[in-house]
């Protein structure tokens, strides 16, 4: 398959396994740089040497994204690795089952800081260098953003979040900008 992506600079996060990690590998497939986010580092290092042994260029970032310090530093590296960054893979996130009965509002602001907040931080600190490449912008969400599930509403709500996020304000700079959920996929 050729998705014109020979040469992208893509950046992911949650980027060292599951969903992240499988994107990952077919970008680089594509030909694409993969610039791999990850809180793991011995996932991410594992799955950087696999594509460096593919032939694949990849960069490793080892960084918790709940620190909107931490989402800019990994921005910067990637910038300061390649040079340009084609697209950003909102991808990040971890569903803790933060709920009305058992969780506290404390516990549902900290999973809206674990699942949504990054996705705007990350959009924010990329949008400069998107804007220059008319790159794009992926947000990976869930089908509880829409249906639910019961004990989640921290990760519900941030899901439901990453819908209308950030193609609101990305049309004006020519940024090409999606959302979907992963069941959306199998059909």
């Amino acid at each position: 398959m050729n998705l014109q992506l020979r040469d992208k600079v893509v950046l992911i996060t949650g980027g060292a396994k599951g969903i992240g990690g499988a994107c990952a590998r077919a970008l680089s497939e594509e030909g694409a740089t993969s610039v791999i986010v990850d809180r793991d580092a011995e996932a991410g290092e594992k799955l950087r040497q696999e594509l460096l042994s593919a032939g694949a260029r990849c960069l490793l970032v080892t960084a918790d994204l709940t620190s909107p310090e931490r989402c800019a530093q990994s921005v910067e590296y990637a910038m300061k690795e390649f040079g340009q960054l084609d697209a950003l893979l909102n991808n990040a996130g971890v569903n803790d089952r933060i709920g009305l009965e058992h969780g506290s509002p404390e516990q549902y602001v900290g999973s809206l800081q674990r699942n949504l907040l990054h996705y705007y931080n990350m959009a924010h600190y990329a949008l400069p260098h998107l804007k220059r490449s008319k790159g794009s912008i992926v947000n990976i969400a869930s089908k509880t953003a829409i249906t639910g599930q019961g004990g989640t509403s921290g990760y519900a709500s941030s899901k439901g979040g990453h819908l209308p996020e950030p193609r609101l304000e990305t049309d004006d700079h020519h940024i090409k900008d999606s959302s979907g959920q992963p069941d959306d996929w199998r059909r």
